[in-house]
């Protein structure tokens, strides 16, 4: 079961995913790079370089988001398949665009307008509000994955610019 759900306690757990379930990437998600004083590969993301990212959010805890820093937009898709139990048989890379423009899904809660400035989070109000509509149902189907919201001033975690309207699930 993925998802999140309450407890006896009415706290909130979420159950791990399955390893083709968070290891999969399609073109437009979030992706993230753990900040690490004792890795160099932060110090070498640049054109045509390999950097280890992840774009599932499940299981990491909000205040974990001081740990990641964004790397980029995923441009190509890496389906996994299910797992067979002896672990991944090929390495499977994808594309991750680092600048320029992109089309994201607004999965948070709020309208975006053109000009809002956008940042990532582990924590999408939408999906885990348990609120109605059509986009709960479907941002559910899966493992949590990255959001966005409208950035504070001060963020550091800023992506870019709306250039367009969404209203929530556009």
């Amino acid at each position: 079961m993925t998802g999140i759900a309450g407890n006896a306690d009415n706290k909130i757990v979420e159950h791990r995913p399955m390893f083709h379930e968070w290891a999969t990437v399609l073109p437009g998600m979030i992706c993230l790079s753990r900040k690490a004083r004792n890795q160099t590969f932060r110090n070498y993301v640049a054109a045509e370089t390999a950097s280890p990212v992840i774009s599932c959010a499940a299981c990491l805890p909000r205040e974990d988001e001081k740990q990641w820093f964004f790397a980029g937009i995923a441009r190509s898709k890496s389906i996994r398949p299910v797992d067979d139990g002896i672990g991944p048989s090929t390495d499977e890379f994808f594309t991750v665009a680092i600048g320029g423009m992109a089309t994201l899904l607004n999965n948070s809660s709020d309208v975006v307008y053109p000009g809002d400035v956008l940042e990532w989070t582990f924590y999408s109000e939408k999906v885990n509000s348990g609120t109605s509509g059509n986009v709960n149902k479907r941002m559910k189907t899966g493992p949590r994955r990255f959001g966005i919201k409208v950035a504070d001033a001060l963020s550091e975690r800023v992506i870019g610019r709306a250039l367009s309207f969404a209203k929530p699930g556009e």
